[in-house]
Protein backbone atom coordinates (compact mmCIF):
# COMPACT_ATOMS: atom_id res chain seq x y z
CA UNK A 1 0.00 0.00 0.00
CA UNK A 2 1.46 3.16 -1.15
CA UNK A 3 1.65 6.71 1.46
CA UNK A 4 -0.68 9.30 0.41
CA UNK A 5 1.08 11.91 -1.99
CA UNK A 6 2.62 14.62 -0.26
CA UNK A 7 0.91 18.04 -1.24
CA UNK A 8 3.21 20.59 -2.25
CA UNK A 9 4.97 22.71 0.39
CA UNK A 10 3.50 26.22 0.69
CA UNK A 11 5.39 29.20 1.74
CA UNK A 12 3.73 32.58 3.23
CA UNK A 13 5.62 35.81 1.98
CA UNK A 14 6.35 37.55 5.05
CA UNK A 15 6.52 41.73 4.58
CA UNK A 16 9.47 43.30 5.68
CA UNK A 17 9.23 45.26 8.95
CA UNK A 18 9.21 48.63 9.07
CA UNK A 19 11.48 50.45 11.07
CA UNK A 20 10.81 53.52 11.53
CA UNK A 21 13.76 56.54 11.58
CA UNK A 22 14.64 58.88 14.24
CA UNK A 23 13.13 61.76 13.02
CA UNK A 24 12.15 65.80 14.57
CA UNK A 25 8.59 65.32 13.55
CA UNK A 26 6.72 62.77 15.96
CA UNK A 27 3.51 62.85 14.08
CA UNK A 28 5.66 61.28 11.02
CA UNK A 29 7.49 58.94 13.68
CA UNK A 30 4.03 57.82 15.07
CA UNK A 31 2.67 57.06 11.85
CA UNK A 32 5.65 54.71 10.82
CA UNK A 33 5.42 53.16 14.13
CA UNK A 34 1.56 52.39 13.41
CA UNK A 35 1.90 51.02 9.82
CA UNK A 36 4.69 48.61 11.13
CA UNK A 37 2.74 47.66 13.95
CA UNK A 38 -0.14 46.61 11.26
CA UNK A 39 2.49 45.05 9.18
CA UNK A 40 3.97 42.78 12.08
CA UNK A 41 -0.07 42.55 13.24
CA UNK A 42 -0.79 40.94 9.30
CA UNK A 43 2.45 38.84 8.98
CA UNK A 44 1.55 37.43 12.04
CA UNK A 45 -2.19 36.64 11.33
CA UNK A 46 -1.15 35.34 7.61
CA UNK A 47 1.39 32.43 9.91
CA UNK A 48 -2.09 31.53 11.80
CA UNK A 49 -4.61 31.71 8.86
CA UNK A 50 -5.47 28.12 7.74
CA UNK A 51 -4.11 26.71 4.52
CA UNK A 52 -7.84 27.15 2.57
CA UNK A 53 -7.09 23.35 0.98
CA UNK A 54 -5.02 21.23 3.90
CA UNK A 55 -7.58 18.85 5.72
CA UNK A 56 -6.94 16.52 8.77
CA UNK A 57 -8.29 13.37 8.54
CA UNK A 58 -8.93 12.15 12.23
CA UNK A 59 -11.08 8.61 12.04
CA UNK A 60 -11.13 6.60 14.75
CA UNK A 61 -11.50 2.58 13.88
CA UNK A 62 -10.43 0.62 16.47
CA UNK A 63 -8.52 3.31 17.71
CA UNK A 64 -6.68 6.49 15.79
CA UNK A 65 -3.73 5.99 13.25
CA UNK A 66 -1.44 7.77 15.53
CA UNK A 67 -1.80 5.80 18.41
CA UNK A 68 -1.18 2.72 15.99
CA UNK A 69 -4.22 1.40 14.69
CA UNK A 70 -3.46 -0.42 11.27
CA UNK A 71 -7.04 -0.38 10.20
CA UNK A 72 -7.45 3.15 11.15
CA UNK A 73 -4.47 4.20 9.07
CA UNK A 74 -5.36 1.46 5.82
CA UNK A 75 -8.85 3.67 5.82
CA UNK A 76 -7.05 7.26 6.46
CA UNK A 77 -4.75 6.58 3.24
CA UNK A 78 -7.08 5.35 1.41
CA UNK A 79 -9.45 8.26 1.84
CA UNK A 80 -5.92 10.90 1.62
CA UNK A 81 -4.86 9.61 -1.35
CA UNK A 82 -8.68 10.25 -3.04
CA UNK A 83 -8.23 13.38 -1.27
CA UNK A 84 -5.08 14.27 -2.65
CA UNK A 85 -6.19 13.46 -6.72
CA UNK A 86 -8.69 15.62 -6.90
CA UNK A 87 -6.34 18.93 -5.47
CA UNK A 88 -7.22 18.78 -1.60
CA UNK A 89 -3.79 18.84 0.38
CA UNK A 90 -4.22 15.94 3.26
CA UNK A 91 -1.66 16.55 6.08
CA UNK A 92 1.33 14.42 5.63
CA UNK A 93 0.68 11.56 8.30
CA UNK A 94 4.36 10.41 8.24
CA UNK A 95 5.52 13.40 9.08
CA UNK A 96 6.79 12.61 13.02
CA UNK A 97 6.18 16.50 13.80
CA UNK A 98 2.51 15.71 13.14
CA UNK A 99 2.00 13.10 14.59
CA UNK A 100 3.37 14.78 17.97
CA UNK A 101 0.98 17.38 17.25
CA UNK A 102 -2.08 14.60 16.30
CA UNK A 103 -1.19 12.82 19.98
CA UNK A 104 -1.04 15.81 22.04
CA UNK A 105 -3.62 17.79 20.93
CA UNK A 106 -7.03 17.43 22.87
CA UNK A 107 -9.35 17.56 19.41
CA UNK A 108 -9.00 17.04 16.04
CA UNK A 109 -10.21 20.46 15.52
CA UNK A 110 -7.17 21.90 17.64
CA UNK A 111 -4.98 19.61 16.21
CA UNK A 112 -5.77 21.86 12.76
CA UNK A 113 -5.42 24.64 14.25
CA UNK A 114 -1.88 24.24 14.92
CA UNK A 115 -1.59 22.39 11.61
CA UNK A 116 -2.78 25.08 9.64
CA UNK A 117 -5.78 23.22 8.16
CA UNK A 118 -9.08 24.54 7.04
CA UNK A 119 -10.99 21.42 7.66
CA UNK A 120 -11.32 18.32 10.13
CA UNK A 121 -12.86 15.17 8.97
CA UNK A 122 -13.69 13.02 11.87
CA UNK A 123 -15.42 9.87 12.59
CA UNK A 124 -15.38 7.14 15.33
CA UNK A 125 -16.31 3.72 14.58
CA UNK A 126 -16.60 0.97 17.35
CA UNK A 127 -16.45 -2.01 15.80
CA UNK A 128 -18.60 -4.99 16.61
CA UNK A 129 -16.44 -8.12 16.35
CA UNK A 130 -18.09 -11.77 16.25
CA UNK A 131 -15.48 -15.30 16.27
CA UNK A 132 -17.62 -17.74 14.75
CA UNK A 133 -16.63 -20.99 15.40
CA UNK A 134 -15.24 -22.25 11.84
CA UNK A 135 -12.12 -24.58 11.43
CA UNK A 136 -8.79 -22.30 10.53
CA UNK A 137 -10.57 -19.06 12.24
CA UNK A 138 -13.66 -16.77 10.70
CA UNK A 139 -14.26 -13.14 12.48
CA UNK A 140 -16.73 -10.96 11.09
CA UNK A 141 -17.02 -7.14 12.01
CA UNK A 142 -19.47 -4.55 11.48
CA UNK A 143 -19.64 -0.56 11.80
CA UNK A 144 -22.06 2.07 12.03
CA UNK A 145 -21.30 5.61 12.53
CA UNK A 146 -21.53 8.94 11.35
CA UNK A 147 -18.94 10.73 9.62
CA UNK A 148 -18.84 14.66 9.51
CA UNK A 149 -16.64 17.33 7.57
CA UNK A 150 -16.22 20.98 9.63
CA UNK A 151 -14.36 23.37 8.74
CA UNK A 152 -12.49 24.99 11.83
CA UNK A 153 -14.57 28.34 11.39
CA UNK A 154 -17.84 26.64 11.59
CA UNK A 155 -20.10 25.55 14.78
CA UNK A 156 -21.88 22.80 12.97
CA UNK A 157 -20.01 20.06 10.80
CA UNK A 158 -21.88 18.69 7.73
CA UNK A 159 -22.67 14.74 8.67
CA UNK A 160 -22.94 11.13 6.57
CA UNK A 161 -22.84 8.24 7.68
CA UNK A 162 -20.57 4.80 7.04
CA UNK A 163 -22.20 1.46 7.29
CA UNK A 164 -20.28 -1.73 6.73
CA UNK A 165 -18.98 -5.12 7.72
CA UNK A 166 -17.04 -7.40 6.65
CA UNK A 167 -15.28 -10.44 7.61
CA UNK A 168 -11.62 -12.59 7.64
CA UNK A 169 -9.80 -15.56 9.05
CA UNK A 170 -8.57 -13.04 11.66
CA UNK A 171 -9.18 -9.99 13.67
CA UNK A 172 -6.53 -7.84 11.19
CA UNK A 173 -7.92 -9.56 8.55
CA UNK A 174 -11.60 -8.44 8.74
CA UNK A 175 -10.57 -5.19 10.16
CA UNK A 176 -8.31 -4.35 7.17
CA UNK A 177 -11.10 -5.28 4.63
CA UNK A 178 -13.47 -2.96 6.66
CA UNK A 179 -10.96 -0.66 6.14
CA UNK A 180 -11.03 -0.78 2.15
CA UNK A 181 -14.83 -1.04 1.62
CA UNK A 182 -15.40 2.02 4.39
CA UNK A 183 -12.89 4.24 2.69
CA UNK A 184 -14.54 4.14 -0.32
CA UNK A 185 -17.95 5.40 1.19
CA UNK A 186 -15.86 7.96 3.40
CA UNK A 187 -14.49 9.87 0.03
CA UNK A 188 -18.38 9.26 -1.09
CA UNK A 189 -19.65 11.64 1.82
CA UNK A 190 -16.55 13.73 2.24
CA UNK A 191 -15.53 15.18 -1.38
CA UNK A 192 -19.04 16.76 -1.73
CA UNK A 193 -19.06 18.61 1.53
CA UNK A 194 -15.51 20.02 0.61
CA UNK A 195 -16.15 21.58 -2.42
CA UNK A 196 -19.39 22.84 -1.50
CA UNK A 197 -18.31 24.65 1.40
CA UNK A 198 -18.90 28.22 0.98
CA UNK A 199 -15.20 28.35 2.19
CA UNK A 200 -13.86 26.52 -1.16
CA UNK A 201 -16.77 27.80 -3.38
CA UNK A 202 -14.98 31.50 -3.05
CA UNK A 203 -12.04 30.53 -4.09
CA UNK A 204 -13.82 29.68 -7.26
CA UNK A 205 -15.61 33.13 -7.14
CA UNK A 206 -11.96 34.35 -6.14
CA UNK A 207 -9.23 36.29 -8.24
CA UNK A 208 -6.18 33.08 -7.17
CA UNK A 209 -6.53 31.35 -10.38
CA UNK A 210 -3.43 29.01 -9.10
CA UNK A 211 -5.27 28.08 -6.11
CA UNK A 212 -8.83 27.33 -8.16
CA UNK A 213 -6.40 25.94 -10.25
CA UNK A 214 -5.71 23.40 -7.60
CA UNK A 215 -9.10 22.25 -6.30
CA UNK A 216 -10.29 21.96 -10.26
CA UNK A 217 -10.41 18.52 -10.41
CA UNK A 218 -12.43 18.39 -7.15
CA UNK A 219 -14.76 20.65 -8.81
CA UNK A 220 -15.33 18.82 -12.10
CA UNK A 221 -15.59 15.61 -9.83
CA UNK A 222 -18.47 17.04 -7.94
CA UNK A 223 -20.34 18.33 -10.80
CA UNK A 224 -19.62 15.65 -12.73
CA UNK A 225 -20.82 13.28 -9.68
CA UNK A 226 -24.15 15.53 -9.36
CA UNK A 227 -24.97 15.30 -13.15
CA UNK A 228 -24.05 11.94 -13.45
CA UNK A 229 -26.94 10.95 -10.05
CA UNK A 230 -28.92 12.95 -11.30
CA UNK A 231 -29.21 11.46 -14.31
CA UNK A 232 -29.58 7.68 -12.95
CA UNK A 233 -32.27 9.36 -10.89
CA UNK A 234 -34.00 10.33 -13.93
CA UNK A 235 -33.42 7.12 -15.58
CA UNK A 236 -35.31 5.41 -12.52
CA UNK A 237 -38.14 7.82 -13.12
CA UNK A 238 -38.84 7.45 -16.84
CA UNK A 239 -38.75 3.47 -15.54
CA UNK A 240 -41.31 4.51 -13.09
CA UNK A 241 -43.56 6.07 -15.38
CA UNK A 242 -43.43 3.23 -18.18
CA UNK A 243 -44.58 0.88 -16.21
CA UNK A 244 -47.08 2.73 -15.68
CA UNK A 245 -47.71 3.25 -18.86
CA UNK A 246 -47.36 -0.35 -20.32
CA UNK A 247 -49.59 -1.82 -17.45
CA UNK A 248 -52.48 -3.62 -19.37
CA UNK A 249 -54.60 -4.71 -15.94
CA UNK A 250 -56.58 -6.29 -15.42
CA UNK A 251 -55.99 -5.46 -11.47
CA UNK A 252 -53.77 -2.61 -10.62
CA UNK A 253 -50.15 -3.16 -9.41
CA UNK A 254 -49.34 -1.63 -5.87
CA UNK A 255 -45.59 -0.82 -5.43
CA UNK A 256 -43.88 -2.32 -2.03
CA UNK A 257 -40.27 -1.23 -3.17
CA UNK A 258 -38.53 2.21 -4.43
CA UNK A 259 -37.69 2.00 -7.91
CA UNK A 260 -34.06 0.74 -8.13
CA UNK A 261 -34.55 -2.22 -4.92
CA UNK A 262 -33.47 -5.26 -5.60
CA UNK A 263 -35.74 -7.11 -3.29
CA UNK A 264 -36.47 -10.77 -2.59
CA UNK A 265 -39.91 -12.07 -1.17
CA UNK A 266 -39.60 -15.17 1.20
CA UNK A 267 -43.05 -15.48 1.51
CA UNK A 268 -46.16 -14.17 3.64
CA UNK A 269 -47.16 -14.68 7.02
CA UNK A 270 -48.91 -12.93 10.20
CA UNK A 271 -46.63 -9.91 10.30
CA UNK A 272 -47.03 -9.44 6.61
CA UNK A 273 -44.99 -10.43 3.71
CA UNK A 274 -41.01 -11.41 4.46
CA UNK A 275 -38.38 -9.40 2.59
CA UNK A 276 -35.32 -9.63 1.84
CA UNK A 277 -33.04 -6.26 0.83
CA UNK A 278 -30.01 -5.31 -1.32
CA UNK A 279 -29.55 -1.88 -1.30
CA UNK A 280 -27.11 0.01 -3.55
CA UNK A 281 -25.86 3.61 -2.45
CA UNK A 282 -24.89 4.98 -6.28
CA UNK A 283 -21.30 6.24 -6.57
CA UNK A 284 -19.49 7.72 -9.03
CA UNK A 285 -15.81 6.60 -9.60
CA UNK A 286 -13.22 9.54 -9.69
CA UNK A 287 -11.14 7.88 -11.88
CA UNK A 288 -13.29 7.15 -14.52
CA UNK A 289 -16.27 9.55 -13.88
CA UNK A 290 -18.26 6.10 -14.15
CA UNK A 291 -21.57 5.49 -12.30
CA UNK A 292 -20.98 2.59 -10.21
CA UNK A 293 -22.54 1.85 -6.85
CA UNK A 294 -21.23 1.31 -3.23
CA UNK A 295 -23.01 -1.97 -1.58
CA UNK A 296 -24.95 -1.74 1.56
CA UNK A 297 -25.93 -3.86 4.39
CA UNK A 298 -28.91 -6.77 3.45
CA UNK A 299 -31.97 -6.54 5.42
CA UNK A 300 -34.44 -8.52 6.29
CA UNK A 301 -37.92 -7.18 7.13
CA UNK A 302 -41.64 -7.50 7.82
CA UNK A 303 -43.73 -5.29 5.40
CA UNK A 304 -47.42 -4.61 5.77
CA UNK A 305 -50.09 -1.81 4.84
CA UNK A 306 -49.76 1.01 6.85
CA UNK A 307 -46.87 -0.64 9.08
CA UNK A 308 -43.83 0.52 9.59
CA UNK A 309 -41.05 -1.86 8.20
CA UNK A 310 -40.02 -3.92 10.86
CA UNK A 311 -36.30 -4.77 10.26
CA UNK A 312 -35.15 -8.41 11.56
CA UNK A 313 -31.65 -8.82 10.55
CA UNK A 314 -29.00 -7.30 8.88
CA UNK A 315 -25.45 -8.56 6.89
CA UNK A 316 -23.55 -9.35 3.96
CA UNK A 317 -25.20 -11.58 2.00
CA UNK A 318 -28.28 -13.94 2.87
CA UNK A 319 -27.93 -17.49 0.72
CA UNK A 320 -31.01 -18.10 -1.44
CA UNK A 321 -34.83 -17.26 0.05
CA UNK A 322 -35.36 -16.69 4.08
CA UNK A 323 -38.41 -18.35 5.18
CA UNK A 324 -40.88 -17.90 7.99
CA UNK A 325 -43.55 -19.81 10.06
CA UNK A 326 -47.63 -19.30 8.82
CA UNK A 327 -47.67 -17.61 12.78
CA UNK A 328 -44.33 -15.13 11.55
CA UNK A 329 -43.45 -17.20 15.24
CA UNK A 330 -39.97 -17.58 13.91
CA UNK A 331 -37.82 -17.14 10.79
CA UNK A 332 -34.84 -19.46 9.06
CA UNK A 333 -32.41 -18.21 6.70
CA UNK A 334 -28.78 -18.83 5.18
CA UNK A 335 -26.08 -16.61 5.09
CA UNK A 336 -23.18 -16.84 3.25
CA UNK A 337 -20.21 -15.38 5.58
CA UNK A 338 -18.06 -13.42 3.20
CA UNK A 339 -17.44 -16.65 1.00
CA UNK A 340 -15.43 -18.39 4.49
CA UNK A 341 -18.82 -20.46 5.38
CA UNK A 342 -22.21 -20.50 5.85
CA UNK A 343 -25.17 -20.58 8.52
CA UNK A 344 -28.36 -21.65 9.38
CA UNK A 345 -29.68 -18.61 11.25
CA UNK A 346 -33.14 -18.13 12.87
CA UNK A 347 -34.51 -15.06 14.33
CA UNK A 348 -36.70 -15.86 17.35
CA UNK A 349 -40.11 -14.25 18.23
CA UNK A 350 -38.11 -12.10 20.65
CA UNK A 351 -36.00 -10.29 17.39
CA UNK A 352 -32.89 -12.31 18.46
CA UNK A 353 -30.84 -13.62 15.97
CA UNK A 354 -29.05 -17.09 16.48
CA UNK A 355 -26.50 -19.14 14.31
CA UNK A 356 -27.94 -22.82 14.92
CA UNK A 357 -25.05 -23.84 12.53
CA UNK A 358 -21.89 -22.29 10.75
CA UNK A 359 -19.65 -24.69 8.50
CA UNK A 360 -16.96 -23.57 6.27
CA UNK A 361 -17.89 -26.65 3.71
CA UNK A 362 -21.87 -27.18 3.71
CA UNK A 363 -24.18 -24.89 2.18
CA UNK A 364 -27.40 -24.94 3.67
CA UNK A 365 -30.88 -23.47 1.10
CA UNK A 366 -34.11 -23.23 0.13
CA UNK A 367 -35.45 -23.57 4.35
CA UNK A 368 -39.00 -23.94 5.12
CA UNK A 369 -40.26 -23.71 8.87
CA UNK A 370 -42.70 -25.92 10.10
CA UNK A 371 -46.08 -24.53 11.33
CA UNK A 372 -45.38 -23.99 15.33
CA UNK A 373 -41.51 -23.06 14.38
CA UNK A 374 -39.77 -25.82 16.09
CA UNK A 375 -38.11 -27.45 13.01
CA UNK A 376 -37.02 -26.28 9.07
CA UNK A 377 -36.49 -28.81 6.37
CA UNK A 378 -33.47 -26.98 3.89
CA UNK A 379 -31.19 -29.08 1.20
CA UNK A 380 -28.34 -29.26 2.87
CA UNK A 381 -24.95 -29.86 0.32
CA UNK A 382 -21.39 -30.73 1.57
CA UNK A 383 -20.01 -28.94 -1.52
CA UNK A 384 -20.60 -26.71 -3.96
CA UNK A 385 -21.12 -29.37 -6.77
CA UNK A 386 -22.29 -32.15 -4.70
CA UNK A 387 -25.81 -33.47 -4.60
CA UNK A 388 -28.07 -32.01 -1.61
CA UNK A 389 -29.52 -34.25 1.24
CA UNK A 390 -32.87 -33.04 2.67
CA UNK A 391 -32.50 -32.36 6.53
CA UNK A 392 -34.84 -31.33 9.43
CA UNK A 393 -33.43 -29.34 11.79
CA UNK A 394 -34.66 -28.47 15.30
CA UNK A 395 -34.67 -24.54 15.70
CA UNK A 396 -34.04 -25.01 19.47
CA UNK A 397 -31.03 -26.32 19.26
CA UNK A 398 -29.81 -27.23 15.54
CA UNK A 399 -29.88 -31.33 15.79
CA UNK A 400 -30.83 -32.78 12.94
CA UNK A 401 -34.27 -34.23 13.28
CA UNK A 402 -34.58 -36.10 9.95
CA UNK A 403 -32.25 -36.82 7.07
CA UNK A 404 -32.55 -38.49 3.35
CA UNK A 405 -29.78 -38.67 1.57
CA UNK A 406 -30.17 -38.37 -2.29
CA UNK A 407 -28.77 -41.70 -3.29
CA UNK A 408 -27.68 -41.04 -6.79
CA UNK A 409 -31.31 -39.49 -7.20
CA UNK A 410 -33.04 -36.16 -6.37
CA UNK A 411 -35.58 -33.77 -4.98
CA UNK A 412 -37.69 -31.75 -6.25
CA UNK A 413 -39.80 -30.00 -3.61
CA UNK A 414 -40.88 -30.63 -0.25
CA UNK A 415 -43.51 -28.92 1.97
CA UNK A 416 -44.82 -29.18 5.43
CA UNK A 417 -48.44 -31.01 5.97
CA UNK A 418 -48.27 -30.76 9.59
CA UNK A 419 -45.87 -29.62 12.53
CA UNK A 420 -44.38 -33.00 11.87
CA UNK A 421 -45.20 -34.09 9.01
CA UNK A 422 -43.25 -33.26 5.71
CA UNK A 423 -44.32 -34.16 1.98
CA UNK A 424 -41.41 -34.72 0.17
CA UNK A 425 -40.61 -35.24 -4.10
CA UNK A 426 -38.10 -37.78 -4.75
CA UNK A 427 -36.69 -39.18 -7.75
CA UNK A 428 -34.53 -42.38 -7.92
CA UNK A 429 -31.55 -42.93 -10.43
CA UNK A 430 -31.58 -43.61 -13.95
CA UNK A 431 -30.05 -47.46 -12.66
CA UNK A 432 -33.30 -48.24 -11.20
CA UNK A 433 -36.41 -48.99 -14.31
CA UNK A 434 -38.83 -47.33 -14.45
CA UNK A 435 -37.21 -44.09 -12.52
CA UNK A 436 -40.47 -42.52 -11.37
CA UNK A 437 -41.04 -39.79 -9.16
CA UNK A 438 -42.62 -40.86 -5.65
CA UNK A 439 -44.33 -38.49 -3.75
CA UNK A 440 -43.24 -39.44 0.46
CA UNK A 441 -44.56 -38.27 3.44
CA UNK A 442 -42.15 -38.59 6.54
CA UNK A 443 -43.76 -38.86 9.71
CA UNK A 444 -40.99 -36.74 12.49
CA UNK A 445 -43.31 -37.88 15.36
CA UNK A 446 -42.56 -41.60 14.90
CA UNK A 447 -39.80 -43.18 16.49
CA UNK A 448 -37.39 -43.23 14.42
CA UNK A 449 -38.90 -40.71 12.37
CA UNK A 450 -39.81 -42.80 8.72
CA UNK A 451 -40.67 -41.52 5.52
CA UNK A 452 -43.67 -43.79 3.72
CA UNK A 453 -44.80 -43.10 -0.18
CA UNK A 454 -48.39 -41.78 -0.89
CA UNK A 455 -48.41 -41.56 -4.43
CA UNK A 456 -46.01 -42.52 -7.57
CA UNK A 457 -46.36 -39.75 -10.09
CA UNK A 458 -47.38 -40.62 -13.67
CA UNK A 459 -45.02 -41.69 -15.66
CA UNK A 460 -43.20 -39.49 -18.05
CA UNK A 461 -44.27 -36.96 -15.26
CA UNK A 462 -42.75 -34.90 -12.96
CA UNK A 463 -43.43 -32.74 -10.18
CA UNK A 464 -41.99 -29.33 -9.29
CA UNK A 465 -42.16 -26.43 -6.84
CA UNK A 466 -44.02 -28.48 -4.27
CA UNK A 467 -46.45 -26.10 -1.69
CA UNK A 468 -48.78 -27.22 0.83
CA UNK A 469 -52.04 -25.30 2.00
CA UNK A 470 -52.51 -24.52 5.45
CA UNK A 471 -54.21 -27.35 7.10
CA UNK A 472 -52.07 -29.57 5.53
CA UNK A 473 -54.57 -31.34 3.41
CA UNK A 474 -53.63 -30.64 -0.22
CA UNK A 475 -50.24 -29.92 -1.80
CA UNK A 476 -49.96 -28.17 -4.98
CA UNK A 477 -46.95 -27.86 -7.71
CA UNK A 478 -46.14 -27.22 -11.17
CA UNK A 479 -46.41 -30.37 -13.53
CA UNK A 480 -44.36 -30.93 -16.09
CA UNK A 481 -44.17 -33.36 -19.23
CA UNK A 482 -45.25 -32.69 -22.51
CA UNK A 483 -46.77 -29.53 -20.84
CA UNK A 484 -46.22 -27.68 -17.55
CA UNK A 485 -49.33 -27.72 -15.95
CA UNK A 486 -51.09 -27.54 -12.17
CA UNK A 487 -50.65 -30.95 -10.41
CA UNK A 488 -53.07 -30.98 -7.15
CA UNK A 489 -52.95 -33.12 -4.49
CA UNK A 490 -55.08 -34.85 -1.71
CA UNK A 491 -53.25 -35.56 1.11
CA UNK A 492 -55.59 -37.81 2.77
CA UNK A 493 -56.66 -39.78 -0.11
CA UNK A 494 -53.15 -39.84 -1.52
CA UNK A 495 -54.46 -38.56 -5.13
CA UNK A 496 -53.99 -36.35 -7.46
CA UNK A 497 -57.07 -34.15 -8.21
CA UNK A 498 -58.52 -33.39 -11.49
CA UNK A 499 -57.58 -29.64 -12.57
CA UNK A 500 -59.17 -27.29 -15.34
CA UNK A 501 -55.91 -25.35 -15.90
CA UNK A 502 -53.73 -26.59 -19.09
CA UNK A 503 -52.09 -23.56 -19.98
CA UNK A 504 -47.96 -23.16 -18.48
CA UNK A 505 -48.10 -22.97 -14.80
CA UNK A 506 -44.93 -21.36 -12.08
CA UNK A 507 -44.70 -21.36 -9.05
CA UNK A 508 -48.09 -22.37 -7.70
CA UNK A 509 -48.59 -21.35 -3.96
CA UNK A 510 -52.28 -21.36 -2.08
CA UNK A 511 -54.47 -19.03 -0.18
CA UNK A 512 -54.60 -19.35 3.52
CA UNK A 513 -58.01 -21.05 3.41
CA UNK A 514 -56.67 -23.23 0.69
CA UNK A 515 -59.68 -22.05 -1.89
CA UNK A 516 -57.16 -20.70 -4.50
CA UNK A 517 -53.73 -20.68 -6.04
CA UNK A 518 -52.24 -18.57 -7.48
CA UNK A 519 -49.76 -18.91 -10.12
CA UNK A 520 -47.72 -16.97 -12.85
CA UNK A 521 -47.98 -17.68 -16.78
CA UNK A 522 -45.09 -16.50 -18.98
CA UNK A 523 -44.32 -13.52 -16.26
CA UNK A 524 -47.82 -12.28 -15.20
CA UNK A 525 -49.72 -13.16 -12.23
CA UNK A 526 -52.58 -15.45 -12.00
CA UNK A 527 -55.14 -17.64 -9.60
CA UNK A 528 -57.32 -20.01 -9.85
CA UNK A 529 -60.13 -21.01 -8.10
CA UNK A 530 -60.68 -24.38 -6.93
CA UNK A 531 -63.96 -24.70 -6.84
CA UNK A 532 -65.20 -22.37 -9.26
CA UNK A 533 -62.76 -24.41 -11.27
CA UNK A 534 -61.75 -21.02 -13.49
CA UNK A 535 -58.73 -19.18 -14.00
CA UNK A 536 -58.92 -15.42 -13.73
CA UNK A 537 -55.74 -12.99 -14.70
CA UNK A 538 -54.52 -10.25 -12.71
CA UNK A 539 -51.20 -8.55 -14.47
CA UNK A 540 -50.21 -8.11 -18.03
CA UNK A 541 -47.42 -5.96 -18.86
CA UNK A 542 -43.77 -6.63 -20.44
CA UNK A 543 -42.11 -7.41 -16.75
CA UNK A 544 -41.64 -10.50 -15.07
CA UNK A 545 -43.37 -11.44 -12.32
CA UNK A 546 -42.84 -14.32 -10.20
CA UNK A 547 -43.09 -16.09 -6.99
CA UNK A 548 -46.86 -15.10 -6.14
CA UNK A 549 -48.30 -15.51 -2.56
CA UNK A 550 -51.68 -14.73 -1.32
CA UNK A 551 -51.78 -11.88 2.30
CA UNK A 552 -52.77 -13.49 5.09
CA UNK A 553 -56.14 -12.16 4.71
CA UNK A 554 -56.67 -13.37 1.40
CA UNK A 555 -57.50 -9.87 -0.36
CA UNK A 556 -53.81 -9.43 -2.19
CA UNK A 557 -51.68 -11.16 -3.77
CA UNK A 558 -48.24 -9.99 -3.46
CA UNK A 559 -45.30 -10.90 -5.53
CA UNK A 560 -41.90 -9.95 -7.53
CA UNK A 561 -41.52 -8.10 -10.19
CA UNK A 562 -38.05 -8.03 -11.96
CA UNK A 563 -35.97 -6.03 -15.11
CA UNK A 564 -33.15 -4.92 -16.06
CA UNK A 565 -31.30 -2.21 -14.13
CA UNK A 566 -31.38 0.57 -16.70
CA UNK A 567 -28.20 2.56 -14.90
CA UNK A 568 -26.03 -0.47 -14.12
CA UNK A 569 -25.13 -3.75 -16.84
CA UNK A 570 -25.46 -6.73 -15.52
CA UNK A 571 -27.39 -5.91 -12.14
CA UNK A 572 -31.05 -6.46 -12.34
CA UNK A 573 -33.89 -5.17 -10.09
CA UNK A 574 -36.52 -6.66 -8.35
CA UNK A 575 -39.68 -4.83 -7.15
CA UNK A 576 -41.90 -6.17 -4.38
CA UNK A 577 -45.83 -5.28 -6.22
CA UNK A 578 -49.52 -6.53 -5.31
CA UNK A 579 -52.51 -6.61 -6.73
CA UNK A 580 -56.01 -7.15 -5.27
CA UNK A 581 -57.82 -10.01 -5.64
CA UNK A 582 -60.72 -8.27 -6.38
CA UNK A 583 -59.62 -6.89 -9.28
CA UNK A 584 -58.83 -9.99 -11.09
CA UNK A 585 -60.31 -10.23 -15.18
CA UNK A 586 -62.96 -12.43 -16.02
CA UNK A 587 -62.71 -16.41 -15.50
CA UNK A 588 -60.80 -17.97 -18.55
Amino acid sequence: MTSPAEPEATETEIPPELVPRKRRFWPLAGALLALAGAGAFFSLRSLREPEPLRVVVAVDLDGHFWDGSRASALLVNELCQRLDAIGFEPVRAGDPEVLEVLREAESPEEAAKTLRAAFVVKAKLTPEMIEHPVEGGYFEVRADASIEVRHVRDEVPQAGRLVSWAGGKGKADALRRLAETLALQAFDQVAPHLVKHPAIDAIFKGNDIKLAGHVAKAKKYVEVRGERLNEAERTYKDLENRRRIFEKGPAKITYHSAIGADDALGGSATPGVLVKTAPITPFVAPRTMKLSWITGLETLEWRAPGSERKVLWSGYHLFSYPAAAPDGSRVVFAEDLFGWAKTLTVVDPDGTSRRLRIDAEHRFSSPKVAPGGKAAALYDRPCRDCPGKLAVVSLDDGKTLFERLPEGGFFSGFAWVGPQKLAFLYTPSEAEAPPRQTLYVADLGASPPAAKPLLQVPAEERFDTMEASRDGKKLVAERGGSSTRLALVDVDAGEILPVNVVYAVQNPSFSPDGKRVAFTRFGDVFFYDIEQGNTRMLTENPWNERYPVFSEDGSRIYFESTSDDPNYERRNMSLIGSVAVKDAGPPE
